[in-house]
């Protein structure tokens, strides 16, 4: 059961991504509103109003190499936000997202989409941890670390929340957005894809999604 903490940063999280978009509405001519009221009703339910570019950022993958906003241009993007020792949530969802990118592997074995796990405890997940606990799933899963400052403004174009907590006995751990970040091919953030899900219902999601922004 999720902690009243964790509840009330997806309510933020979502309040923060609402009003973000009431401000940018108010400053663009019918930006993307006119594509999200004219979606189905199960796309509006995942479609963001209005589609927020993520801002420049520099991070490191798990093999040590630089990532930021010119490496999610070109594909679409699944992004998890989580933490090394999470007991449940994170495997549920890399497991479920292992799942997902069978089902997206074309008759030749390719997959178009990217996957990306982003650490939300950047002082306890190092490279070096990263990389053994990410290829248990999937080796093609990108992992990303920053310094708290990177992940912050990371976090915060994607609206996605975390905060450290500390249970009654004193046991650390990290709450965080649970939901699936998805990027399109121009490096915006044009949907959340609720957790958790099954890899069915998340291909379906995501193919009547980029169906519609793309038809």
């Amino acid at each position: 059961m999720a902690s009243t903490r964790l509840k009330w940063l997806l309510l933020m999280a979502v309040a923060g991504s609402t009003a973000l978009a009431v401000r940018v509405i108010g400053d663009r001519d019918r930006v993307d509103t006119d594509r999200w009221q004219s979606a189905p009703a199960d796309v509006q339910g995942v479609l963001w109003p209005v589609a927020r570019p993520v801002a420049p950022f520099s991070m490191r993958t798990q093999h040590d190499e630089p990532f930021g906003r010119e490496q999610l241009l070109g594909q679409w993007n699944f992004v998890a936000f989580g933490f090394l020792q999470c007991p449940d949530v994170c495997p549920t969802t890399l497991q479920t997202l292992k799942q997902l990118r069978g089902l997206l592997a074309t008759a030749d074995g390719k997959v178009h989409e990217r996957f990306l796990f982003v650490t939300v405890d950047p002082h306890n997940d190092s490279i070096e941890r990263l990389g053994p606990y990410l290829a248990h799933f999937d080796p093609a899963f990108i992992g990303l670390v920053g310094d708290d400052a990177q992940l912050a403004g990371f976090a915060r174009s994607a609206a996605a929340m975390y905060a450290e907590s500390r249970d009654s006995r004193s046991v650390r751990s990290m709450d965080h957005t649970t939901s699936i970040i998805v990027i399109d091919p121009d490096g915006n953030v044009v949907a959340s894809l609720p957790m958790p899900a099954e890899p069915q219902r998340l291909l379906d999601q995501y193919r009547r999604l980029r169906a519609h922004l793309t038809g």
